[in-house]
């Protein structure tokens, strides 16, 4: 059996530490019954609520989940208008990416991020980059419905 809420805490781990080392100021809330995980803190009055998602590459996509289903709700319930990013940790190759909501399409379970091992981008310029160091060009790709 997978234990999934280790798999979890350890992306939100590398999410975080991966905005703190942008210099990002990173709130994370009391509550774990939010639909967000972390915040990152723009230093204006406003924050970015993150929902943290585990990727997996293959086949040179890191593909990862943009809706909760359960038994309950087979269909799943999309994240719209309740947070402005994922932050995407993928294990095999030990990169974190912020993807922003707007960039993921409405009604799909999967979207993927197509990685270039060699290639580079600008990082730390805004919060909707890419946020570990290392980087690589990530184009989000929109893969089946909710």
């Amino acid at each position: 059996m997978k234990d999934t809420t280790s798999v979890g805490d350890l992306t939100e781990f590398e999410v975080a530490t991966a905005l703190m080392r942008t210099r990002k100021r990173v709130l994370r809330p009391l509550s774990t019954g939010l639909r967000y995980d972390l915040a990152i803190d723009n230093g204006d009055g406003t924050i970015v609520r993150v929902q943290c998602k585990t990727g997996l590459l293959r086949n040179g996509f890191i593909s990862f989940r943009v809706c909760n289903a359960d038994a309950r709700r087979p269909q799943g319930i999309p994240y719209q208008g309740q947070i402005e990013a994922f932050g995407v940790y993928c294990p095999q190759n030990r990169r974190t990416y912020l993807v922003p909501i707007d960039a993921v399409g409405a009604n799909i379970s999967t979207a993927r991020l197509a990685w270039t091992p060699h290639a580079t981008a600008n990082i730390g310029e805004s919060a909707w980059q890419r946020v570990s160091r290392s980087a690589e060009t990530i184009r989000p790709r929109a893969r089946q419905s909710c």
